[in-house]
């Protein structure tokens, strides 16, 4: 049985009011996903939108040539599925689960009726998409103006969580990716992330410290 308080550890929902969060438990499913499964796959029919309760996945396309692009990550209290609920297309992109997930799943019609009852989960996606697309905006500008080196360092960047030793404050990305995965988010080689992560520490900017890397300053 989905809880009030399970819904309010999503960002998306926490601000609702306890009566439209009873009206959205009332159509939501519990839904799970193994380790490596697809969870959606692209061009699938959007059918409902996903919030992710436990566990993390990635979005990811597959080249003509059969190679993944990973275009984020997603971690607990997280959402998707909803261009597809919206514009009722199909779905733009797979979603992988690189952890055993539970989700759950709202209905592409029980969230057209209850957006139309209910201003608080529509006013809430407004904000969050327009986030997105502040964010989307950005990286396409990183892929147009900065060499890989750079590229690296933002993504690296986008990874961290904040580290706090007295006044002083730094980044710091735990359990960091492969070089690969790195790759397919800066969008480049995997030989090039190699290239970049040796001159950044060279240069000072990161110090990495086995499974986690310390960000010290953006490169210029």
């Amino acid at each position: 049985m989905i809880s009030e308080s399970e819904l309010r550890q999503i960002p998306l929902l926490n601000q609702l009011d306890s009566a439209e969060l009873k009206k959205l438990i009332e159509v939501m499913r519990e839904r799970k996903a193994p380790k490596g499964s697809y969870i959606v796959y692209a061009e699938d029919s959007g059918a409902s939108m996903l919030f992710l309760v436990e566990g993390r996945a990635k979005v990811t396309l597959v080249s003509d040539e059969g190679k993944e692009i990973v275009l984020f990550n997603l971690g607990e209290g997280d959402f998707f599925g909803e261009l597809a609920v919206l514009s009722g297309e199909d779905r733009s992109a797979n979603v992988v689960a690189t952890t055993d997930c539970r989700l759950f799943v709202l209905g592409a019609e029980d969230f057209r009726r209850h957006v139309t009852e209910n201003n608080g989960l529509a006013l809430a996606m407004m904000k969050e998409l327009a986030l997105r697309l502040r964010a989307a905006t950005a990286k396409i500008g990183d892929l147009a103006l900065y060499d890989v080196y750079r590229r690296v360092a933002r993504t690296l960047r986008s990874l961290a969580a904040v580290e706090r030793v007295g006044d002083a404050e730094s980044y710091r990305v735990v359990d960091r990716p492969t070089h690969q995965e790195l790759a397919n988010m800066a969008g480049t080689s995997r030989e090039m992330v190699t290239r970049a992560l040796k001159g950044l520490e060279e240069d000072g900017c990161i110090t990495i410290e086995g499974n986690s890397i310390l960000i010290r300053k953006m490169p210029l």
